[in-house]
C-alpha cells in the first residue's frame, strides 16, 4: 500500500502453490481468467468440479449401458454384422458364441463417449495439481459419490460381456 491508502495491484495475483494449501480467495485454477476474487467463486468452483468428478462417472455408465445394449442387439439378431458361431471347450459342450464389431457409426459414439470422459478426467487430474485441500476433497468426494450412484451395474453374478459392459 502506499501512503495514499490505495491497494498495490499485485495484491490481487493470482496464488497458485504446487505444496499443499487452503488459498481460497484469489487462488486461480488452469488460467488467470479463472482467478477466484470472493468466496462465492470460489464455493461455485469447488461444486462444480464436485459435479464435473460426478459427470465422469455418469458418461462412464452410459458408455457401458451403450456397449451392452449394442452387444445384446447383436446377440438378438437386430444387428447384422454380429456373426454367430459355434465353439467347444475342453468339457465337449457346445455353446454359440457372437463375434461383433461395431460398425463406423457406433464406435463415433463409443468414441465420444470415451474421449468426453477421458478429457473431463484429465481436467480433474490438472485441478488435483493446485494442491488446493478443499478442491482435493471435492474430487475424492465427487469420485465416490459419483462411482456409488452410477457404479453399480459393474457388480453383477455374470461374468460374460454383457454383464461386464465390454463391447467386442
Amino acid at each position: 500500500m502506499d501512503m495514499g491508502g490505495d491497494m498495490d495491484m499485485d495484491s490481487h495475483a493470482c496464488k497458485i502453490s504446487m505444496l499443499w494449501n487452503w488459498t481460497t480467495i484469489d487462488a486461480c485454477f488452469l488460467s488467470a481468467s479463472w482467478h477466484i476474487r470472493s468466496k462465492g467463486d470460489f464455493a461455485g468452483s469447488v461444486i462444480g468440479i464436485f459435479f464435473l468428478c460426478i459427470a465422469i462417472e455418469f458418461v462412464r455408465r452410459v458408455g457401458r449401458e451403450y456397449d451392452r445394449r449394442l452387444i445384446m442387439a447383436a446377440k438378438s439378431g437386430l444387428i447384422p454384422s454380429a456373426l454367430p458361431e459355434l465353439s467347444s471347450n475342453k468339457d465337449t459342450t457346445t455353446s454359440m458364441t457372437y463375434h461383433f464389431r461395431p460398425s463406423w457409426v457406433q464406435q463415433i459414439i463409443r468414441g465420444i463417449c470415451y474421449g468426453s470422459q477421458f478429457t473431463a478426467a484429465f481436467l480433474v487430474m490438472l485441478f488435483g495439481m493446485f494442491f488446493n485441500g478443499y478442491i482435493l476433497f471435492a474430487i475424492f468426494l465427487g469420485q465416490t459419490v459419483g462411482y456409488i450412484i452410477f457404479g453399480r451395474d459393474t457388480c453383477t453374478a455374470s461374468v460374460d460381456h454383457v454383464a461386464s459392459g465390454s463391447c467386442c
